[in-house]
């Protein structure tokens, strides 16, 4: 679970009015719901990033008296950087392509996604996620929930089952050929070796905040770096899968006792953020940030098809390697951030990961 504070208010929003635009273009229904209203979605987990946004619509049928269904919509800015320079997150349309792979392969609730680059409502790129039968104040983030106790042992054991039988489909059933940053298209040099594009990636997320004159333990890291690589300690990993990478309990929602279909604390819906999402070693997942996961969510990760997470000791060392990696990568997002953000958890995990690394086997 992260444990960011709440970020200040986004730069951008967006508002009723331009809500009902996209719902006007995108749902094609003769009769078109009201939108009831635009709520902004906390971006204080490991998915934070600083160049989109994240909007639950709630909508109600005309001449309705409360709303009955409600849709996500994602903004995020049109600019591509060049990914040979930095670490950049996804481009909306390869999110819309790798959210379209999860809906047909998987049943995890994410739905279909419409995609929309032109640009012409606003000036972002658009994802917009169709309605489901739940409204924003009948849900959850699994976070809070269970910081407010509000979920008995049962709760906790059967979301923990479900989180990890989608995981299991996830890595099982959503595959790719190639190590790396997701494309629309065949990359140019493929990479097969999950050691060489780790490496690559960590690296740079290194360069970049080395360069801004962020005070890390370099030399150490590099140090430690080396000593894996040698140790082949990556290079287990024959099968790249689709990883959330970033996805954590910020992100995932349960309906509450509330809600009319509610019979318990099951996953409502899930945010499509999908921002940092690549091909490589499901162990990466934070989800799997020790000391997850569960027994429950191992269980159900195992039984839907994903394979032994941590087997040798050496592979406990990766899972270091790859908590860094997830330090360095939402710290370099907060400081990419318009407005001031919490970056103390991030800068605590590098530490931590750091000071482990020391000792840690690599047999």
């Amino acid at each position: 679970m992260s444990s960011f504070s709440t970020p200040a208010a986004a730069t951008f929003a967006l508002s009723k009015e331009q809500a009902h635009a996209i719902v006007e273009k995108h749902i094609t229904t003769q009769v078109k719901p009201v939108v009831w209203q635009v709520t902004e979605m906390d971006s204080i987990g490991y998915s934070y990033s600083s160049s989109a946004r994240t909007y639950v619509v709630d909508l109600a049928p005309p001449e309705h008296s409360a709303p009955s269904a409600s849709c996500f919509i994602v903004l995020k800015s049109p600019t591509v950087p060049d990914p040979l320079d930095s670490y950049f997150p996804n481009a909306l349309p390869v999110v819309h392509k790798l959210l379209s792979q999860i809906h047909s392969n998987t049943d995890i609730p994410i739905a279909d996604p419409i995609l929309d680059t032109t640009r012409t409502l606003l000036p972002y790129d658009i994802l917009f996620c169709p309605p489901s039968p739940i409204t924003y104040g009948n849900f959850i983030s699994l976070a809070n929930a269970r910081k407010s106790g509000l979920l008995t042992a049962q709760d906790a054991a059967l979301v923990d089952l479900q989180i990890g039988a989608f995981f299991g489909q996830l890595h099982s059933r959503v595959q790719n050929d190639w190590f790396g940053a997701p494309q629309l298209g065949e990359p140019a040099d493929p990479s097969y070796s999950w050691q060489e594009t780790f490496a690559l990636l960590l690296e740079t997320l290194l360069a970049e905040l080395e360069v801004a004159g962020v005070v890390l333990p370099y030399a150490d890291i590099r140090r430690h770096l080396a000593r894996a690589i040698a140790f082949f300690l990556f290079d287990d990993v024959e099968v790249p899968s689709l990883v959330w990478l970033t996805g954590s309990e910020d992100d995932v929602y349960i309906a509450l006792p509330s809600h009319p279909a509610t019979k318990s604390h099951g996953i409502a819906a899930i945010l499509p953020n999908a921002a940092h999402a690549l091909w490589g070693d499901p162990l990466l997942e934070s989800f799997f940030l020790p000391p997850a996961p569960s027994a429950a969510m191992l269980e159900g990760y195992i039984e839907s098809g994903g394979a032994p997470l941590i087997v040798f000791p050496r592979q406990k060392t990766k899972r270091i390697w790859y908590s860094l990696f997830l330090g360095l990568l939402t710290l370099k997002e907060r400081r990419s951030s318009s407005v001031e953000m919490d970056q103390q958890p991030a800068l605590d995990l590098i530490q931590k990961s750091v000071e482990t690394l020391a000792d840690a086997p690599l047999y």
